[in-house]
């Protein structure tokens, strides 16, 4: 490969792993500026861009120093929405530059790719600013538990119920009826809560995922949509805050639902 200066105007011809990528630069560079380097990738033929920092559809991201809190969240919440460039080095870039192409591919195409594990039940979105380089103007859009209290989380919610073994759906639908919520036992692009079962959670807590979270995960990868942004809860967990509800505030209709569930678990 023939090298070039770093402030060569013409685009090298040889396939490489820059070739019709998107390079994002995030921090602060020792060995040569910022500019110096998207000057070169777009020599090397990376794709012309103005967002020269972290989108959704960088393909390989050049971590530098000092990354500032906030680039790194969002980072985070692109990559739980399965948005995940590959991340390299300034020295690694050199290496590239420097012909050393293993292990640094990616796909031609930009395409968003989850795999559900307990992280994404428990996850909490770290908090980041818009900034210039934010495609996203509603800020953060990821997923989050369901949080119950003395309010109603459930109130005007899609929820997904999936029918497995021991869960009742006419009960748990009604329940989730008399609290303003809309219960389906199908997943729908307008999902806004996915309710686990007791034996989906365990099996997921052991690394074994259910078809319930495979579908899941392939109904959201396979869609147009930029942001898991799904609350997750558990029956159990529904069930004992329906149970703490009844005891300030009881329902007649509600503690008939309860008692029914009761005899059927």
């Amino acid at each position: 490969m023939i090298q070039q200066d770093l402030f060569g105007d013409f685009a090298i011809n040889q396939q490489n792993p820059l070739t019709d990528r998107r390079v994002g630069f995030i921090g602060t560079f020792k060995k040569s500026s910022r500019a110096e380097l998207i000057r070169k990738v777009k020599a090397y033929g990376a794709k012309d861009s103005s967002k020269d920092g972290l989108t959704r559809d960088t393909q390989i991201l050049v971590i530098g120093c000092d990354v500032k809190q906030e680039t790194l969240n969002r980072l985070l919440c692109y990559e739980h929405d399965g948005w995940k460039p590959l991340k390299i080095k300034e020295a690694e870039l050199h290496d590239i530059f420097n012909g050393h192409y293993a292990g640094f591919e990616t796909p031609p195409v930009v395409k968003k790719q989850i795999s559900i594990d307990m992280s994404y039940y428990n996850w909490t979105p770290p908090v980041y600013a818009k900034d210039d380089n934010d495609d996203d103007d509603t800020g953060i859009r990821c997923s989050s538990p369901l949080v119950y209290g003395e309010d109603n989380p459930i109130s005007g919610m899609e929820i997904y119920v999936p029918n497995k073994p021991n869960t009742n759906m006419g009960i748990i639908q009604q329940l989730i009826g008399n609290f303003g919520g809309f219960a389906n036992k199908e997943y729908f692009d307008d999902t806004n809560v996915i309710m686990l079962s007791e034996e989906t959670l365990r099996q997921l807590e052991q690394g074994i995922k259910d078809e319930i979270i495979t579908d899941i995960e392939k109904h959201y990868n396979d869609s147009s949509a930029k942001f898991f942004n799904i609350q997750f809860t558990s029956e159990p967990d529904f069930i004992n805050w329906v149970k703490k509800r009844m005891e300030k505030y009881p329902d007649e209709s509600t503690m008939k639902l309860l008692e029914q569930y009761g005899k059927v678990h």
